[in-house]
């Protein structure tokens, strides 16, 4: 079942986005040859041997000189390397190359468009499988130049360097650096820097929502540590300590109501309001909030914090 509405691919959907990928992680060279305002999104629409589509690839092409350079993108949710992966590239190649015959985009007696094969990969597992054809082909030296070669470019998100990239603010590297992040601290930082800049640039508002929908579904968090999405603007997490706030201090009362006879209902609000602070301390302290933060939100001093966390 195809899911090009993953937000991940949603995001490499992004004409801006494909020219950050290409400035940032091809040849450096290749952006002086080529012009990336003729980016231009193809859509796929073969399938393979075993009948699965493969519509929901990413198929990008360019304008190099009167010539086409294409850019397939194989983005895959994988927690393995997949050793099979040099034989699906070199058959996606072909099948590619074969549907822009059948659809009369190229004609058979003329040159075949060139593609750059990358497979986007975010396993934590490090990737081992060959990254050419060529070297999974065994054969006798006389016939040897028979063997193929198909190479692809692997793009390995979790061991990338990408401080240099994101402070020119190449959006691709800070979506692989969203991947990178260690703890929701360092995730929620990235995020409100990101989301911060690209408020101001108009062109980038679509961009910005598919964004948010990548680090809504797409990021893998426990659900008890609840991260704030800073792409829903700067206001959410004041919302959020305040919306704990009033449903803490509500089943704080509850719980003295129902404990506290008439004697003993003050006592059973105040540690009702002991406990809703604690668990509100807690929440936000999850969220990656330090404890100079929370002091400043709560009007409690630092030590008062760190004891009744």
């Amino acid at each position: 079942m195809p899911d090009f509405d993953h937000p991940y691919k949603r995001l490499f959907s992004h004409q801006k986005m494909m020219a950050d990928f290409i400035r940032g992680f091809l040849n450096s060279e290749l952006t002086e040859i080529c012009d990336l305002n003729t980016l231009e999104r193809c859509n796929g629409s073969y399938v393979t041997d075993d009948l699965r589509e493969r519509e929901d690839d990413l198929i990008w092409r360019l304008r190099w000189g009167d010539r086409t350079l294409v850019l397939y993108l194989l983005i895959e949710f994988q927690n393995q390397p997949d050793p099979t992966m040099p034989v699906r590239i070199m058959s996606y190649m072909a099948l590619l190359w074969q549907d822009l015959i059948r659809t009369g985009v190229i004609v058979p007696t003329g040159p075949l468009p060139g593609i750059i094969p990358v497979v986007l990969y975010n396993g934590e597992t490090p990737w081992t499988v060959p990254h050419d054809i060529r070297d999974t082909i065994m054969m006798p030296e006389p016939v040897i130049h028979f063997r193929p070669s198909v190479p692809y470019l692997l793009i390995d998100e979790l061991r990338l360097s990408l401080h240099h990239l994101i402070e020119v603010r190449n959006l691709a590297a800070c979506l692989f650096a969203l991947e990178q992040s260690s703890g929701s601290k360092e995730l929620n930082e990235l995020g409100a820097k990101l989301n911060e800049w690209m408020e101001t640039e108009p062109t980038l508002q679509s961009m910005r929502r598919d964004f948010s929908l990548f680090f809504e579904s797409s990021l893998k968090r426990d659900e008890e540590i609840l991260i704030p999405n800073p792409f829903r603007g700067g206001t959410m997490l004041a919302e959020k300590v305040n919306r704990w706030i009033a449903e803490y201090k509500a089943e704080g009362k509850a719980e003295g109501k129902a404990e506290g006879k008439a004697e003993g209902k003050a006592e059973g609000m105040a540690e009702g309001r002991f406990e809703e602070r604690v668990t509100i301390l807690r929440r936000m302290k999850q969220t990656g909030m330090s404890i100079a933060d929370i002091a400043q939100v709560t009007g409690l001093s630092e030590d008062e914090i760190k004891h009744m966390i």
